[in-house]
């Protein structure tokens, strides 16, 4: 059996092995971190560092430090699941980070580009991956 890597959910930054988050319940992302090497680390520091660093990399686009904190103090068992503010998140990245598009933007767009234009029956905007939708 090869290598065992650590994976990091992308929206609360909860730090364990693959699979889905037990507590956003989304699809968890491969690490460099090797599991015998997370396991013997004992300086809290030192894990924190690391977690922030795929925090900066890795998940930086997708993730909420609200639904960390959330995570962090609350327990598993009282956990009912973080809710944002907004329940409208980006179908393509999952950011939580949209804005919906106003008559006059989109009125504006088709008037520049006419059928062409990209936000035609469209409703929101990612802010973080510029997808409409």
């Amino acid at each position: 059996m090869g290598l065992m890597y650590m994976s990091i959910c992308p929206k609360c930054a909860n730090f364990k092995m693959g699979g889905v988050c037990s507590y956003c319940n989304v699809e968890m992302i491969d690490t460099q971190t090797v599991f015998e090497d997370w396991l013997h680390e004992e300086s809290p520091s030192k894990r924190e560092e690391i977690v922030q660093h795929y925090i900066d990399t890795l998940i930086k686009d997708t993730y909420d430090p609200k639904a960390r904190e959330y995570r962090e103090a609350n327990p598993k068992s009282v956990w009912a699941g973080y809710v944002p503010t907004t329940s409208i998140t980006c179908p393509n990245c999952s950011s939580e980070n949209v804005q919906k598009i106003g008559t006059g933007e989109r009125a504006a767009s088709v008037a520049l580009f006419g059928l062409f234009s990209k936000k035609i029956n469209k409703s929101y905007k990612c802010r973080s991956c510029g997808y409409t939708w």
